[in-house]
């Protein structure tokens, strides 16, 4: 595999980073995108956070993220969620982050933080663009920003959200302490690399962290009659063995 791997604490600040030769440059940015995205929904301030952020200066092209809350606890029956500390991977919010829920099915209603597919587009995909929406277009007017998100309530994701999949947060015991990111040949390999690397490196140290407890991860939120995925790791993924799945159980 050809990978960028970004680790990052509770304020999504870059705790480590590696790059196998050949990677692609891009990857740097999407794991740090995909740790930072992890640690934000995972923490309890998450929900105050979005509904704290700026308003959009343009109401007609983009949501109040406060909105987006609303959604999730509407479309989730929770009115806790993403303030009770469930654990999200990028798996699970990019779930709820796609046009249609579940995602390829025509006709479905749409994930909570994505726009309804009648208004959706690259350049309109919910959440992840609305949260840089003022910046943005500041840039576009020629004026610089150190960050792509525009409010200062987001600047653990100061260089966005991501929802591809392929990354995990981190644990000590029940405690939230960090998260990784992956970005490389796919995102099911992204999904593998980030939860065994977790998982391997915990076994090795000693030090006490670990992935998510099983009981906490967002793979137990039920809605629409299943679940959400937290990660979805190749039945078969190495070369020259018939080990299979490889990621239960971690």
């Amino acid at each position: 595999m050809r990978v960028n791997i970004s680790i990052v604490d509770l304020d999504g600040d870059v705790l480590g980073f590696a790059r196998s030769p050949d990677a692609p440059i891009f990857g740097g940015d999407v794991s740090l995108q995909k740790a930072r995205t992890a640690v934000f929904f995972s923490q309890t301030n998450a929900a105050t956070n979005l509904i704290n952020a700026a308003l959009p200066d343009d109401a007609t092209r983009a949501r109040p993220l406060g909105d987006y809350v609303n959604d999730v606890r509407d479309f989730l029956g929770d009115s806790t969620a993403l303030a009770n500390g469930i654990a999200f991977s990028d798996r699970a919010g990019g779930n709820l982050s796609r046009p249609f829920f579940p995602d390829g099915i025509n006709g479905k209603p749409n994930g909570p933080l994505s726009r309804p597919f009648a208004q959706w587009s690259p350049f309109s995909t919910g959440l992840q663009l609305d949260a840089s929406f003022n910046n943005l277009t500041d840039i576009l007017a020629g004026i610089n920003h150190d960050t792509c998100t525009s409010s200062p309530t987001l600047d653990t994701v100061k260089n966005g959200f991501q929802i591809f999949p392929g990354s995990v947060p981190i644990y000590r015991g029940s405690v939230l302490i960090g998260a990784i990111g992956v970005s490389g040949d796919g995102v099911d390999q992204d999904d593998m690399v980030a939860l065994l690397a977790v998982d391997t490196a915990a076994t090795t140290s000693g030090t006490g962290f670990n992935n998510a407890p099983l009981a906490i991860r967002a793979d137990n939120i039920s809605v629409g009659g299943g679940h959400l995925r937290y990660v979805s790791c190749p039945p078969t993924p190495f070369i020259g063995s018939d080990v299979q799945n490889v990621c239960a159980g971690k």
